[in-house]
């Protein structure tokens, strides 16, 4: 598992890298770093608020971002910023493939660009090249736990299969007993009736007399 594992992030992160772009931000272009995410919106967003979470940062929502304010990484550098992301699908017919977007301010909606702090936008990006790692580990996980749902469902149909088929076997067993106590009544009730017959014919033998 361990060695699937790790071949999936290596061949994962592979797939993209992150790269500087702009983007929208209250009516206004800001620069951004940007990845291609070979995962379902849902499951990106999921594995960036727990990797931030799992730092202490909480998420909220800042005009159709996901932000998290006063953020210290040391992936980052030394100081704090403020870190605006946004994950979009990447096209109607591609719900498999997201949009990463970032945005890094200081403070106030300060936004920084690449010109401004080079060191700080590649490590930015190097950053986001592991939230595709992250992200495909999450995705195994759930995977994995979704199996796992599917596994214990199935189980639980051969359990109750087992019961019937206890349950079947009892009745069969009623069934048989039934069919030999049912045979007896049958020859019990074939001699009463030749006993009442046998009655019935002296009866009407003695009308005739």
């Amino acid at each position: 598992m361990f060695v699937l594992i790790c071949l999936l992030l290596s061949c994962t992160a592979i797939l993209a890298q992150a790269h500087t772009t702009t983007a929208e931000y209250q009516k206004s272009m800001q620069p951004a770093l940007e990845i291609e995410v070979p995962y379902a919106e849902k499951t990106v967003t999921r594995s960036l608020i727990e990797r931030m979470e799992n730092k202490g940062y909480k998420s909220k929502e800042t005009k159709g971002f996901i932000t998290f304010k006063s953020v210290k990484l040391p992936e980052l550098g030394a100081d704090e910023y403020d870190l605006y992301f946004k994950v979009e699908r990447k096209s109607k017919k591609d719900k498999e493939t997201s949009i990463l977007t970032m945005l890094i301010a200081a403070g106030f909606e300060k936004f920084i660009s690449e010109s401004d702090n080079p060191e700080l936008f590649e490590n930015a990006k190097k950053m986001l090249n592991e939230q595709t790692s992250i992200t495909a580990a999450l995705d195994l996980e759930l995977q994995i736990k979704e199996q796992e749902e599917v596994l214990k469902k199935e189980d639980k149909k051969l359990a109750n299969l087992v019961s019937d088929s206890v349950s079947l076997q009892k009745k069969k067993v009623k069934l048989e007993e039934d069919i030999v106590e049912n045979a007896g009544k049958r020859q019990s009730q074939k001699a009463e009736i030749e006993k009442q017959k046998q009655i019935f014919e002296k009866l009407a033998a003695r009308r005739k007399q």
